[in-house]
Parts: C-alpha cells; structure tokens; sequence
C-alpha cells in the first residue's frame, strides 16, 4: 500500500464544478427510455404544483309541468386535487484515491495519484457512475418508493406511484364503488388445458372499464402490466383458442383488445412496473415524474476529505416526487394485486439464482411459489430478489408429487436442489405431455 498522500481537495472542488453543468442533465437523459415507454410526463417543478379537478354531479335533469313542486340538485360541482412534491434525494460514497492500481487508472482514461497533482485519478469516471447508478436507482423507485427519512435505500427516497396510489385507497378515492378498482385475483399460469381463466380475467378488467376509458376520446387507452401477467395471459388464450402453437404476444394483444371491446387498447410493460399482478389501465397522459437537480447550488460535489487523508467524499443531490394526475373511472382502473420491486440498479449481483434438478417423469415441472412460470429439471429462474422461497412441484399422475422445499436466496449466488418423483403403483407412465422440450415450455427468459 502507498505511504497516505495528501489529497488537493480544492482541486477536486473546483473539478466538480465543471462537470456539474454536464452532469446535471444526466438522470433524465439515462431515464429518457423508462420515460418514454412508461409515457411519463416529466416535470420539472421546485417543490409543489397541484392540480385542481372539477367534479361535476349528475341529477339535475327531470321532467317539468307547472304548479309542481320542484327539489333542486345542491352541490353541482365538487373539487378534488393532485399534488406533485419532490423530496430530497442524495447519493453519498467516498472513495480513496490507492484503491485503483495504475492499470486500471490508465485504461480508464484517469492519472495516477502522484505528488504533483494529489488529484483523485478517476474524479470524472466516479462522478459519471455515480449519475449513471443514480439513474438507476430512481428508475426502479419510480413504481416502488416510499418516501421515508430514516431509510437508507432509493426505495425509500420518494413517494412512488404505487404509494401515491396507495394513498387514493386509503382516502376512498379508490374503489369499487367508485368503479376505479376491480378484483381479479392472481394471473396464474394455467394448470391444464382447460384453465383459461388469466386470460377472461384481463378481458373482464379491461372490458368491465368505463366506456370513456375504453374509448380512444381524451386520449389511448394505456394497460400497465408485468410480464408475469403477459405470459400466463398468453397460455390461457393458447388453451381457449385450442391452438397446437402459441400466439404471438401481438396476436394475443388482438385478441384482448377484440374481446374487450377496447380496439386503441396500448399494452405498456417495463421492469420499472417490477414483478406480479398488478394491471392498472388509465388515459394516456396520467403519469407525472417531477425532478429538480436545482436543489443544491451544485448537483454533484466532491467534499472534504475524512481521517485518512486520501479518502474523497462525493455527493450528489437532487428532488424527485410522481404523481397521478387523476383517477376518476372515465381515466383510471386499478386491480387487487401488488407487485415486487425488480432492483437490478449497478454492475455488481444483486439477485440470486435457483435451479432444480428432478429425478423422475420426463417432463415434470418444478416452480417457486407466487411465481406463474413452471420449468423442466436443469433449468434457471433468475432475478430474485434476496429472501426465502418455497419451491413447489406440479401433480404427474401415477408418481408421488416431492415435497415443497423451503429455500434462502442472497445476493450473487446459485441454489440448486434436487427432488425426486416416486412411482404410486398404480401403473401408467404417468409422464405429462411433452417430452421435455424447449417447445413444451413456451414463456421467454432462463
């Protein structure tokens, strides 16, 4: 290790000055993909704007003869308001200047520390992935944040969506008398050849929705929904069509949006919306994502140094908030379910993996419960998030069904387990359809 060398913080300060009108626009620049296939709005506010709703009641019309007594309608126009705020939000590492040998400095386009310049030799490179993770960050938190200043994760630096719509359920301005929200229960994958419940139960969310929001008038109509739903939806329409091959995911939108009565239906689906059943369908427009990088005379700056004089701070501080605009029937429904955060943000593993390995039919499935997808012996579900799974296995006829096993995931790292189908005794193969084969397992992914 290199004898401590003081670092020219000043330098850096003033290093972190010119990059910050570079950097500055940066989030929403990495965010731009999110934004656009969300169909975010994007706002830029510096603390609060609300929006005003009139709400108009019915009733006042009936039928008229002189001399009869007349009841007015009171109350003809109510008011109900939506709030944007954005909550502070900071990045904070601190990195020290020998952590990079001279390699890695040079192939990153930095200076190696020496005692001429007492320079950090990656001051842009840090500053830039920071901004680039930061981005990342806000993108995952857009569906899933909750605003809490005890916490220490993106998830907990601002009110996302799903929170502000929480909060609508809450104050009853969801419901189901409301006609805003309507039960559908889980999306499940179908488990047989006559399950074609995923798919009726889209079309009766979709088409149960009011004519206004059905219709292309104020604007398209938008569904949000996860591909966990898309694939179990996609094997049920397989099952009611009686069709030997899947549909394509096209097809399978033509038929929801036929069935539903809904022709301008537009499906949207991101890895923002994360894991699970949650579908919400609204006017398109409805969505508003405020930021500010104004919130700090400098977005990003690199501080004094701590007690080891070569440890650098850097910092970056910013305001982001979202709102739903309104979520009245005519622009807004909402199911029952909820869905997972899919926290993929940086370089390094954040999920784990499992994999089983069955010994018996040929065929036989194995799946995590809470998840739609079943898989053949050997193959991958990746992308979990750290905790505790319970790995289940689908019936086979004429073989003993393996127990569920009780699984721990961390980050970076690989489960396998094994189990095994016993024969009852009964006679028969009792193997299910298919031979095993990619064709027999139809959803995309490992």
């Amino acid at each position: 290790m290199p004898a401590n060398r003081p670092v020219n913080v000043d330098g850096l300060q003033k290093a972190a000055v010119k990059y910050d009108p570079v950097l500055r626009h940066l989030p929403v620049f990495m965010l731009m993909e999110a934004i656009r296939t969300l169909h975010l709005n994007v706002r830029q506010i510096d603390m609060k704007q609300v929006l005003t709703h009139v709400r108009r009641h019915s009733g006042g019309t009936g039928p008229y003869r002189p001399g009869m007594d007349i009841t007015y309608k009171n109350d003809l126009i109510g008011y109900e308001h939506s709030e944007l705020t954005v909550a502070e939000t900071v990045f904070k590492t601190k990195d020290n200047v020998h952590n990079y040998d001279d390699v890695d400095v040079q192939y990153l386009g930095g200076k190696p520390v020496d005692d001429v310049t007492k320079r950090h030799p990656l001051e842009f490179q840090i500053l830039q992935a920071m901004v680039k993770t930061h981005a990342e960050d806000i993108m995952f938190a857009l569906f899933h944040g909750e605003r809490n200043e005890e916490g220490s994760t993106a998830l907990t630096a601002f009110d996302g969506f799903g929170c502000q719509i929480d909060a609508l359920f809450s104050d009853g301005k969801v419901s189901a008398a409301r006609g805003n929200y309507a039960p559908t229960g889980a999306f499940t994958y179908p488990e047989s050849e006559t399950d074609y419940s995923a798919y009726e139960n889209l079309c009766d969310f979709i088409g149960g929705a009011h004519p206004m929001l059905r219709s292309n008038i104020g604007g398209n109509p938008l569904l949000y929904v996860t591909e966990t739903v898309l694939i179990a939806v996609r094997a049920a329409l397989r099952n009611k069509l009686r069709l030997l091959e899947y549909p394509s995911m096209q097809q399978t939108i033509e038929h929801l949006r036929e069935d539903s009565l809904c022709p301008g239906l537009q499906i949207i689906t991101h890895i923002a919306l994360g894991q699970g059943h949650r579908v919400m369908m609204m006017k398109d427009g409805l969505l508003d994502f405020g930021w500010n990088t104004q919130k700090a005379s400098q977005f990003i700056q690199v501080r004094n140094p701590f007690e080891d004089p070569n440890d650098v701070q850097f910092w970056l501080q910013a305001a982001y908030g979202t709102r739903l605009q309104d979520w009245h029937e005519k622009v807004f429904r909402i199911n029952d379910q909820t869905n997972e955060c899919l926290n993929l943000a940086g370089d390094y593993a954040a999920t784990g993996a499992v994999t089983v390995t069955i010994e018996g039919p040929a065929g036989a499935k194995w799946y995590l419960d809470g998840f739609s997808r079943r898989r053949q012996s050997g193959q991958y579900l990746l992308g979990l998030t750290p905790g505790n799974y319970t790995i289940k296995f689908e019936a086979v006829d004429g073989y003993v069904t393996p127990a569920d096993i009780t699984i721990s995931v961390t980050a970076g790292a690989d489960v396998s387990k094994t189990a095994a189908y016993e024969p009852t005794g009964g006679g028969g193969s009792g193997a299910p359809e298919g031979d095993g084969s990619p064709e027999d397992d139809p959803e995309p992914g490992a």
